[in-house]
């Protein structure tokens, strides 16, 4: 008998070599589109974008995020098993950025940005059913004690594949007129997202035993059942409110650091490209990094150092609006944001029982999108009402005050000793 998203120990070996080698492929597929991440914001001001719609560009997906996204848990704890929904949901979602680059072929630029806005809003429903089986899927294909070795590798080769794709991007940027450039790149994006659904949907983890809800079991009786069952999880609930303050913080900067990047450093395309490959380079690096200081260091000291490194990025950044120092400081606190990954998710599973993966794990994405629905937002009425610099210090200092609630997490009590016989 073995536990619910772990391989059979039988099967392990040659499963988890299988397993390792379909992750990494798709994650150096997948890393492809992370150009979306560094090139959206910008496509959207250069189409005349306001401040406020770019904070839309995160804030509307996360509102269908946080709505959907409990429900979504629930409906896949009922799923024997989660990898098809998984790379089905990582499939469609890629399919956003062909969509965008038809949208602004079609129509006039201001309704553009509106259709690309509607876009990125419809697609987070399967962003969401891959956001949720995620933890799940990485965490079987993994087991306990891989999760920082899985986790680095992959995050390293997306980051690779990022760096390469963002300084390919970035020249084709320069070099192709307007909006032309930025279609050819979106519609490469969306091939790629093909190939991450091929891929994903070959990894392999354990049938779980799906959740099934009695007969007559009435709506509000259910919901009872859940905020109980939440409420009795304490270790999950103290990470994942502190988890949301952290977040609301870098969520808060995530629209400004694009227009800090177009509207104060007044960088090009090109240069947008280099500062997106140094943070992925940096990601590559740091990710090896943390790896091997998660087998010398405590867990609280990882989750301080990191944290903290990556709430100060925020407020140097608004110092400089010099390109290179620019780039140096993105590329900087990307070595820190490569541990808070990799130590917030080992910390998370820590805190979820396996019978309950899905369902907190629903819980930790919705409160996630929670804050990436109102910080967007508040930081694009920060900026109009008092300047981006402004609003690049708040995010610091709430980013901040998140990572030193983190670090002062208990760590989890250790297992009892056998009772000696008598």
């Amino acid at each position: 008998m073995h536990h619910a998203g772990e391989v059979p120990p039988e099967a392990s070996n040659p499963v988890r070599k299988r397993n390792y080698r379909v992750i990494l492929i798709d994650g150096g597929v997948l890393g492809i589109t992370g150009v979306a991440g560094v090139f959206m914001p910008v496509f959207i001001v250069r189409l005349g974008g306001s401040n406020l719609e770019v904070s839309l560009l995160t804030a509307l997906p996360a509102l269908t995020g946080f709505l959907f996204a409990i429900p979504i848990g629930t409906f896949l704890q009922s799923r024997r098993n989660v990898v098809p929904w998984y790379a089905r949901a990582r499939g469609s979602a890629q399919m956003v950025y062909v969509a965008t680059a038809a949208a602004s072929a079609l129509v006039a630029p201001a309704q553009a940005v509106l259709v690309t806005l509607i876009l990125w809003g419809a697609i987070t429903i399967p962003s969401t059913i891959g956001a949720v089986a995620f933890n799940v899927v990485m965490d079987g294909a993994a087991g306990p004690r891989g999760r920082y070795d899985l986790l680095s590798m992959r995050w390293s080769v997306m980051g690779l594949a990022t760096a390469v794709s963002v300084a390919v991007a970035g020249q084709i940027l320069q070099l192709l007129p307007f909006p032309l450039n930025y279609q050819l790149v979106f519609v490469s994006l969306s091939v790629a997202g093909f190939f991450s659904f091929w891929f994903s949907r070959q990894i392999r983890i354990a049938d779980h035993l799906p959740s099934v809800r009695p007969p007559g079991d009435s709506i509000p009786h259910r919901l009872r059942g859940f905020v109980g069952m939440i409420r009795g999880e304490r270790r999950f609930v103290s990470f994942v409110g502190r988890h949301f303050l952290l977040t609301f913080g870098s969520r808060l900067a995530a629209p400004l650091i694009p227009l800090w990047y177009v509207r104060e450093a007044h960088a090009p395309d090109s240069w947008i490209g280099v500062i997106g490959m140094a943070q992925s380079l940096a990601l590559l690096l740091g990710y090896s990094f943390w790896r091997g200081q998660s087998r010398r260091r405590s867990a609280r000291i990882l989750i301080v150092s990191s944290t903290v490194g990556l709430a100060l990025y925020p407020g140097l950044l608004s110092l400089s609006t010099d390109l290179l120092t620019v780039a140096v400081i993105t590329g900087a606190s990307s070595l820190f944001a490569a541990g808070v990954d990799l130590v917030l998710f080992d910390e998370l599973m820590k805190t979820i029982p396996r019978r309950l993966a899905l369902t907190l794990s629903s819980v930790e994405t919705s409160t996630q999108n929670l804050a990436a629905i109102v910080a967007p937002l508040l930081g694009g009425l920060i900026a109009e009402l008092a300047g981006i610099q402004v609003g690049l210090l708040v995010a610091a200092v709430v980013t901040l005050a998140g990572a030193l609630g983190l670090s002062l997490i208990r760590p989890p009590a250790p297992p009892p000793e056998p009772t000696p016989a008598t």
